[in-house]
């Protein structure tokens, strides 16, 4: 510890308050405010360091990858114990991923020893400042913020500043708080820090942690715009770092060359000399390269990458990497060419600063996969082999997002997790390489922060359907924390895998955070393969793996023009490769030798009826470069080998990735799109806890899972009724509360409902004297009837969508002579440009309204000796009209009875009885109806569930009933009271 020592004996003149304030302040808001006047630093500025640092999170005192502590991110690393770790680790060594026994044959390089900083100490010296032990500031958000202060406000009095109630005038204290004062203020080390510390102060911030503290931090562009990250021009456009203005001293020295190097041959190529920084300007980068030499007298041992000439045709993935070594000891470890491993970049914690290693035309070793190091860039992130290490810091997710999004516009990559992977995505090359293949950067990276940073995150879709494609979407909060052995309960990354709803994780996994086989990652996209209840399986490895989802942790993407790959007509199961390498013969026509084994498939397969995510619809070519000598002296060295018979689709298999012969496979649309297109109908209920909206699309066979939408006037009345009708692209559903008809619009192209609005304003259908206890809707050409029962009278609204105008209300009673309480159940439904409106009366017998548009004519009727007498209570009515008839349901008792009227023919059938033919035992409450195709839809509800029987007129059958919310279908709810349908 003799860095923090020493940093400690620097500040030991400082006099600040040694003991914790007398009554502490609670709550995160309270305690920052508490800690700036204590020390008499700007609130803002403590607050923004703290954003910029943790995002306000207090972890639970756990340490970051990079040993950063609490709120405050203040560090305590033990280099000894990282030594140590990194000592018995598996090492970083032959990233190249040709999978060749010879890959692994020389000597492994010990790692680069950690290089000690102030600034991995700033724990201690902010424990110091404050009287406080150490174990405080990593397990108290009070200390910890009380120490951040302290260290801000040391800083300031180094660099011999007033202690300004000016946020502007703090600049170069944030820079220390960056660099542990290991530099000066104004060197660049700390100053990327500084910079987006500044950009927060100027924006502003508001969110909630993951242990549910709300903080806000009000913006101050006028203390932002009089900092020095604003003098020296950050993020002005084409401002762009050199590599002159790299920090100075904060690196190891180059590693040692190897025991007897041989003489560099003439041919050798520099490799660095002429590359210039591949870097968004907004970032602090600088370019300290590789190693790129050789090992011994044979011009085939070099390290760390192959020299080539890629451009943005070859780049398709960012892979994303982990170190163990910390900053300065991973860079000395790539600058080893024993080692035989690189990245692209290399990112520091402390602030940010990116580091480029190699430049991107060159294939970097660093996924241990050929294929994927070919086609990728590698970004390593700075981390330290820690016990207990759970986080990553904020400045990393930020400068790796920003440098992730330059590169994925630079290079064409599309900006999804099938591209922008994890090292422990990347699948083995071949089967002996499965099991070796790295874990990082593991359970703890927040990829659902990193792809919000990036820009490429899902947009949350409506509803779940067997076949159709979702993406695996934990919450990263304290609201989700999956039990994983020897951790603490904390926020991951992952949902468990299960061979069956509540069965065994699948392979025989465990909850090991190292074991990927049975998690599926965040961003991660399947295919649907079963949904039981709150279960949802997906094709994963080759089988149905199951999930818990409640609807958290998981989005459906249902966007339109998708495709998965499923084994082709005719075939079993297919083989799947860890690499896309391409046939023999490609490689003699190029003059090059072929890899042995060359296309040797995994021992996985992907059986018939299976469905997987590609990561393009269009196959790629197999393909291998082929460098094997350091300065290019063998025959057609540096050639790239494209075959032209083998290709291949990169699919997400399981964890990772794996690629299936085009050859073997169809590339089908996804069974996704519920809403539009095809025989349809979408439900509209009122449970217990609020109203929910689900869709079945009969010609795809799949569901739209039951969800929530909002109530009207957001107060739940558990009996409130719907009526629903279709009109082009959109849904409209009407309800009665307070004795108010209130209507809604869901756009089925987007899924998207609007707010509840009263219909009875001015301006809309108008205002009624009598409050309304009966509603039902129907259709004529563009015009919407709102029909009504208010005050005992029937009455009508229309809206005309051709017009653009409501029509307001009407009375029908008086039009065809009813009395007052004539109706008291109504149910309407049109054909062509007649609407028939069927009431029970309150005698009990059947009556029907029918309004000729055409003619301007009404006509009333009581049906009841034309169709028959009812026995028992008439609880329920339902219409439908299709062509010249009228379908008519009511509920009798809890039994259904159907009766047709024939327009063309003038007549009406005597009552049948549909619970018979159905096989009804479940009494119904309430009943719905709607036509699709040749077939009645039938919904009712019966034993709080909503149950659904079908008619199929052109085979004359019926089916028996089934319960909409059992596996498979719309999903569970809870106990449902009303039902309305509407169908297309």
């Amino acid at each position: 510890m003799a860095a923090a020592t020493a940093l400690s004996t620097a500040v030991s003149g400082a006099t600040y308050a040694t003991a914790a304030p007398a009554a502490p302040a609670s709550g995160l808001q309270a305690q920052f405010a508490a800690a700036a006047e204590e020390f008499k630093v700007p609130e803002s500025i403590l607050l923004a360091v703290s954003y910029q640092q943790t995002r306000w999170e207090s972890h639970q005192g756990r340490p970051s990858t990079t040993g950063n502590y609490n709120v405050m991110g203040l560090t305590q690393v033990d280099l000894a114990a990282v030594a140590a770790a990194q000592a018995a680790a598996e090492p970083e060594v032959d990233q190249r991923g040709e999978g060749t026994p010879s890959a692994s044959a020389r000597a492994v390089p010990a790692p680069a020893a950690p290089v000690d900083s102030p600034a991995l100490h700033t724990l201690d010296a902010a424990a110091g400042l404050i009287g406080r032990p150490a174990a405080e500031l990593r397990e108290s958000t009070l200390q910890s913020i009380r120490g951040g202060a302290a260290l801000l406000a040391e800083q300031q009095r180094r660099a011999k500043a007033p202690q300004s109630g000016d946020p502007a005038a703090w600049y170069g204290a944030v820079v220390g708080f960056s660099n542990g004062g290991s530099a000066e203020q104004g060197s660049t080390e700390g100053r990327e820090f500084a910079d987006r510390v500044f950009g927060t102060l100027g924006a502003g911030a508001t969110r909630t942690t993951t242990d549910g503290q709300r903080l806000t931090l009000a913006p101050d562009p006028t203390a932002a715009a009089h900092s020095p990250a604003v003098d020296r021009g950050v993020g002005r456009p084409g401002q762009q770092p050199s590599a002159q203005d790299a920090p100075s001293g904060s690196l190891a020295a180059p590693a040692a060359p190897s025991a007897a190097p041989p003489a560099a041959p003439s041919a050798t190529p520099s490799a660095t000399a002429a590359d210039p920084i591949e870097c968004p300007s907004t970032l602090s980068c600088d370019f300290r390269p590789a190693a790129y030499a050789q090992n011994s007298a044979d011009v085939n041992d070099f390290g760390n990458y192959s020299i080539a000439n890629r451009s943005g045709a070859e780049i398709d993935y960012i892979v994303i990497h982990d170190t163990e070594g910390g900053y300065a000891g991973s860079l000395a470890t790539f600058q080893n060419p024993a080692t035989l491993a690189s990245a692209h970049y290399l990112l520091r914690s402390s602030d940010g600063l990116v580091t480029q290693m190699v430049a991107n035309k060159n294939v970097a070793w660093h996924a241990g996969n050929k294929t994927l190091n070919m086609h990728s860039v590698g970004i390593e992130h700075e981390g330290f082999a820690l016990n207990g290490a759970s986080w990553y810091s904020e400045q990393l997710y930020q400068s790796s997002a920003t440098l992730s999004r330059y590169l994925a516009d630079r290079f064409g990559i599309p900006l999804d997790r099938e591209h922008i992977i994890g090292h422990d995505e990347v699948p083995g090359p071949i089967q002996s390489s499965v099991n070796g293949m790295h874990w990082d950067p593991g359970t703890f990276w927040d990829w659902n922060h990193y792809m919000d940073l990036v820009g490429g995150s899902p947009a949350p879709d409506q509803g779940f359907v067997v076949g159709g494609r979702i993406t695996i979407r934990p919450p990263f909060s304290d609201a989700y924390r999956p039990v994983i052995n020897n951790v603490p309960a904390q926020p991951a990354n992952f949902v468990y895998l299960y061979s069956s709803p509540g069965g065994p994780l699948i392979g025989n996994g465990t909850q090991n955070a190292s074991d990927w086989t049975d998690k599926a990652v965040a961003g991660g996209s399947y295919v649907v393969a079963d949904i039981q209840g709150p279960w949802t399986a997906i094709w994963y490895n080759g089988q149905k793996a199951w999930f818990w989802n409640e609807g958290s942790s998981a989005v459906a993407d249902n966007r339109p023009g998708q495709f998965v790959v499923t084994p082709r007509a005719g075939l079993g199961s297919i083989a799947v490769y860890g690499r896309s390498y391409p046939e023999y013969s490609a490689f003699p026509a190029a003059g090059v030798p072929a890899p042995d084994p060359n296309i040797v498939a995994l021992n996985y397969t992907l059986p018939a009826g299976q469905r997987y995510v590609p990561a393009s619809t269009t196959p790629v070519a197999g393909d291998f470069y082929y460098a094997p000598t350091v300065n290019g002296s063998a025959a057609n060295d540096r050639t790239w080998v494209t075959g032209s018979t083998v290709r291949y689709y990169p699919i997400r298999y399981n964890h990772r990735l794996a690629y299936v012969s085009a050859d073997d496979v169809d590339l089908v649309p996804t069974s996704t799109d519920t809403l539009t297109g095809g025989q349809r109908v979408q439900l509209l209920a009122q449970t217990t806890v609020g109203p929910v909206n689900a869709g079945a699309n009969y010609t795809r066979g799949v569901w739209e899972k039951y969800h929530g939408i909002p109530s009207v006037g957001g107060a739940t009345d558990p009996g409130q009724s719907f009526a629903l009708l279709y009109m082009g692209s959109q849904l409209h559903a009407v309800t009665v509360a307070n004795g108010h008809v209130y209507t809604s619009d869901r756009n089925l192209s987007t899924g998207v409902w609007t707010p509840w609005y009263d219909l009875q304003v001015p301006g809309l259908a108008g205002p009624l004297s009598a409050g309304v206890t009966e509603v039902s809707v129907a259709a004529t050409g563009s015009t919407m009837h709102v029909v009504v029962v208010a005050g005992g009278r029937l009455l009508e609204a229309t809206a005309d969508y051709a017009a653009g105008r409501w029509n307001q209300w009407g009375d029908i009673s008086g039009v065809l002579g009813l009395p007052t309480g004539a109706l008291n159940r109504i149910a309407a439904s049109a054909n062509g440009n007649v609407m028939h409106i069927n009431g029970v009366g309150t005698d009990g017998r059947i009556h029907v309204a029918d309004a000729d548009y055409n003619r301007g004519v009404w006509a009333y009727g009581d049906i009841t000796s034309a169709v028959g007498p009812l026995s028992g209570t008439v609880t329920g009515l339902a219409t439908v009209a299709v062509g010249s008839k009228q379908q008519l349901l009511v509920l009798v008792d809890g039994k259904v009875k159907q009766a047709i009227a024939d327009y063309a023919a003038g007549s009406w059938s005597g009552w049948g009885d549909i619970s018979a033919i159905t096989g009804q035992t479940t009494p119904l409450t309430k009943l719905s109806v709607t036509y699709t195709g040749n077939s009645l839809r039938l919904f009712g509800v019966g034993g709080g569930r909503i149950l659904n029987a079908n008619g199929d007129y052109a085979a004359g059958t019926w089916s028996g009933w089934m319960d909409t919310q059992a596996p498979g279908a719309a999903g569970p709810i809870p106990q449902v009271n009303t039902v309305a349908v509407a169908g297309v």
